[in-house]
């Protein structure tokens, strides 16, 4: 897998630990979260929508994650969140897309899991929404996602079964990744 890069997300007390930052309610992550502070969006905004986010605005662009591989800028973006008092965590992102590419310092990290999810800046993932509740037969780690890369696959075959035999639309469709997720300590 490459390294793509880091997502910078909103703490949750939440025992899910994946990618999927779309929430806004206290027990939901919430992905590069100052862009929607009013007061400063507009420092992190433009910089996140060249550098980051240009799947949110093509998305025929398959060949990107978005995450940051510019570590002035994460470092600019946690300095803000500390000043602000908001919790963060920030995700090492590894897939099998080609681009962003990062040459990944020495961190310390933890290894989270396997997730299933967007490539794009809120990463909705299919692990999250819907192994409770369509695919519980799947077990997932202390973090809420799968511990290895075959039982993803695994997951990921029994989704396209299902999807031949329900009604359109009854999962999320979309061009999902599969990511290798750490956290990451500066």
């Amino acid at each position: 897998m490459i390294v793509n890069g880091i997502v910078v997300q909103k703490y949750s007390d939440n025992s899910y630990k994946g990618i999927d930052g779309s929430g806004f309610g206290e027990k939901t992550a919430q992905n590069w979260f100052l862009n929607y502070e009013k007061d400063i969006s507009d420092c992190f905004e433009a910089y996140y929508d060249e550098n980051i986010g240009k799947t949110y605005w093509d998305l025929s662009d398959h060949t990107r994650i978005a995450a940051c591989n510019d570590m002035d800028y994460i470092y600019k973006y946690i300095k803000e969140a500390e000043k602000r008092n908001i919790r963060y965590r920030l995700l090492l992102c590894e897939t099998d897309v080609s681009d962003p590419r990062f040459d990944c310092p020495d961190f310390k990290k933890i290894f989270l899991g396997y997730d299933y999810a967007y490539a794009m800046g809120d990463n909705y993932s299919a692990v999250y929404n819907e192994i409770p509740f369509k695919f519980p037969q799947f077990e997932l780690n202390q973090y809420g996602l799968f511990q290895t890369r075959e039982e993803i696959e695994e997951y990921i075959a029994a989704r396209e079964r299902f999807k031949l035999t329900h009604p359109p639309l009854t999962l999320e469709e979309g061009d999902f990744v599969v990511f290798r997720l750490h956290e990451i300590f500066l």
